[in-house]
């Protein structure tokens, strides 16, 4: 099954001309990993990694920070929609880490080194979230890769809100995960 670097971008990796957002790469991480749970097929498990790790390596994630942005963030030009992108993306990449975590095929030192993997650029963002993002109000704002403060008059909502909220779970669930493969023998066959 061949997996291309980001959705709306050609079979030859180059962009075809349409904005990439964030929520399409992570509503497809649940699904490989749901799809896989019912086939077996480690093709998906592997189409997943490939996905984070395009997403990763795009323009969605300046390497300056390693905080996920969407195209419209630093305008300040998001609608609603827009401003939940980023909290979708982190929630559906939490359901497949979790589900990957779960993989009893695959050995416990195998499903940790992939969850340990990605723990970094999670914690980045729930950081980013909360020490960038958050204003003194505690109010979200939608550019977690602002300058802090509200002095960039960040764009703030309930969608907002949630968005930053599924980051910060994500990098929750994410630490269970860990936590939860300290205490597991390695009894997968792979």
């Amino acid at each position: 099954m061949p997996v291309y670097p980001l959705i709306y971008f050609s079979p030859d990796g180059r962009n075809n001309g349409q904005m990439t957002w964030t929520y399409n790469q992570g509503i497809i991480l649940s699904g490989l990993s749901g799809l896989y749970k019912f086939t077996g097929d480690e093709q998906l498990i592997i189409a997943g990694q490939n996905l984070i790790d395009s997403v990763l390596e795009s323009y969605l994630v300046p390497s300056t920070s390693g905080i996920l942005v969407e195209s419209c963030d630093p305008f300040r030009s998001c609608d609603q929609d827009q401003w939940m992108f980023k909290g979708i993306f982190f929630q559906h990449l939490g359901y497949f880490l979790q589900d990957l975590a779960e993989i009893g095929q695959l050995r416990v030192t195998t499903r940790r080194g992939i969850v340990e993997k990605y723990i970094g650029f999670i914690q980045t963002n729930a950081c980013a979230v909360w020490d960038i993002a958050r204003q003194k109000d505690g109010k979200i704002g939608n550019w977690w890769d602002g300058p802090p403060g509200e002095e960039i008059r960040r764009q703030v909502s309930v969608e907002t809100h949630g968005s930053g909220v599924a980051a910060i779970l994500c990098a929750v669930r994410v630490g269970h995960l860990l936590d939860g493969f300290e205490n597991s023998q390695d009894e997968g066959v792979k």
